[in-house]
């Protein structure tokens, strides 16, 4: 990985910090976790439960498959994965369990691309004591 992919991915992390405590009105800001770079098991972002890999690149189109099991790696029981991707000219996108949405959905190997707006949404609507900690 060279230096300037390396500024990419560190400056969509804080990125995606900021616009989370922004798009949900957090008092306490969300913060990378820089564990990540000596040690594994560890997500890029976590907000309560939830457990963010975040992966911008120039080209492409579909998440790399490497990049879910990724997120799936450093997830504990009780945990929910979401990666946060983009691609250059591209909307931010968030992949995350179908189960995520739905609880009758219980097929963990389902998943669901969602914009940013509708990530945000979820987690306002679903997922509020994953918000407390940042209130």
């Amino acid at each position: 990985m060279t230096i300037n992919q390396r500024k990419k991915g560190h400056d969509f992390e804080r990125k995606i910090a900021k616009k989370l405590q922004e798009d949900l009105n957090l008092l306490k800001p969300v913060r990378r976790i820089l564990n990540q770079y000596q040690e594994k098991n560890h997500p890029d972002l976590k907000i309560g439960r939830w457990n963010i890999e975040c992966k911008a690149y120039k080209k492409g189109f579909e998440p790399a498959t490497a990049w879910w099991d990724q997120v799936l790696g450093v997830n504990g029981d009780g945990e929910f994965p979401a990666l946060v991707y983009k691609f250059d000219n591209k909307p931010i996108r968030v992949r995350v369990m179908v189960k995520n949405l739905n609880e009758q959905l219980s097929d963990t190997t389902k998943l669901v691309d969602l914009n940013w707006e509708s990530f945000i949404y979820l987690l306002n609507e679903k997922y509020q004591i994953d918000l407390e900690g940042h209130k």
